[in-house]
């Protein structure tokens, strides 16, 4: 596999790591990332996820947003804000299944929001199915899978 151009890492900035880590861990953990590094309470909090069982480095990490900015809270379609990532799952069994054991316990102590459970999605692709969800500070993911 050549992995030229594809995601070698992403940094997502939330608005306080200690309260953004359960929802992270458990969706990370889920997908096969590692917690590599972190850092808590000293300024500038961190935690590196990183997957190491592919041919390629890829890395995600979720920091404390500058202080400067903590009271600019995210907004879907804003300059400089995604607008959702997605994950891809192996199959829709893998998508009922994150459902069921990350997402709707995440939900219940109020880490996540569901904002769509798996479902269909036809007017994407044909055998677009996703369970769609935001974290703490409502930045918005996706798991799906487009084949049958």
């Amino acid at each position: 596999m050549n992995p030229r151009g594809l995601l070698h890492h992403l940094i997502i900035n939330v608005s306080d790591v200690s309260r953004a880590s359960p929802f992270y861990g458990g969706m990370f953990r889920y997908l096969g990332y590692e917690l590599a590094g972190s850092q808590y309470g000293e300024g500038h909090e961190y935690e590196d996820w990183r997957r190491t069982d592919l041919e390629t480095p890829h890395e995600i990490s979720i920091v404390t947003a500058n202080p400067a900015f903590a009271e600019v809270r995210y907004y879907s379609g804003a300059v400089g804000h995604h607008h959702h990532l997605a994950f891809c799952a192996a199959d829709r069994e893998d998508v009922d299944r994150f459902h069921k054991e990350v997402l709707v316990p995440l939900a219940a102590k109020g880490l996540c929001t569901i904002s769509d459970a798996p479902c269909d999605c036809p007017e994407y692709a044909e055998h677009y199915y996703a369970t769609f969800f935001s974290d703490p500070d409502g930045l918005k993911y996706e798991f799906v899978v487009t084949r049958s």
